[in-house]
């Protein structure tokens, strides 16, 4: 993980607890995430922010018609990094937001969607499991699961699936063959 100036730091977090606040922060994160990887998808563009003999004013005009449909508070966090001096710790600032909001997210992979009330039970065993609180809680479905959950976060992994427990099984299954 690439080290990230405390100034950038310090705002992402801020701004990360204001959107989170003001019920914004799933909004938010997605127009910052497409941002960040309209930026990293274009290694000409990143490429240009960096350049010393393109114009200021053509670097600015790059950013700002990539955020013509971002809302009002991402347009905000955005706004310091549109000045000559700002616009190198762009891609940073983006990066340190997306970073603090996946370090509080939890991924819970299931065979099937599961409802609110499901989500919430999973993630609250989580969380008094972990002593962690968590902002997001997102379900992937992912049909390759034969069943069971796998739940994780930044720091943790729980893996209750089906598959999980038929390796244990078969691993003990041989290991008690061995033996004889």
């Amino acid at each position: 993980m690439k080290r990230i100036n405390k100034t950038i730091l310090k705002d992402a977090s801020q701004f990360y607890n204001q959107v989170k606040f003001d019920g914004q922060l799933q909004l938010v994160t997605k127009e910052i995430q497409e941002l960040l990887d309209g930026i990293q998808n274009k290694s000409s563009f990143r490429q240009l922010l960096h350049l010393e003999n393109c114009s200021f004013e053509k670097k600015r005009n790059l950013i700002e018609a990539e955020d013509f449909m971002l809302s009002p508070s991402t347009q905000e966090y955005i706004r310091p990094y549109l000045s000559q001096s700002g616009l190198v710790n762009l891609v940073d600032a983006l990066e340190a937001f997306v970073d603090i909001y996946n370090s509080s997210k939890l991924e819970i992979k299931t065979a099937v969607p599961l409802t609110e009330q499901e989500i919430e039970q999973i993630a609250s065993a989580f969380q008094k499991k972990t002593h962690q609180e968590y902002d997001s809680l997102v379900n992937i479905v992912d049909p390759d699961l034969i069943g069971g959950v796998l739940v994780k976060s930044k720091d943790y992994l729980l893996d209750g699936t089906i598959a999980k427990k038929l390796s244990s099984f078969g691993a003990l299954v041989k290991q008690t063959d061995m033996k004889r």
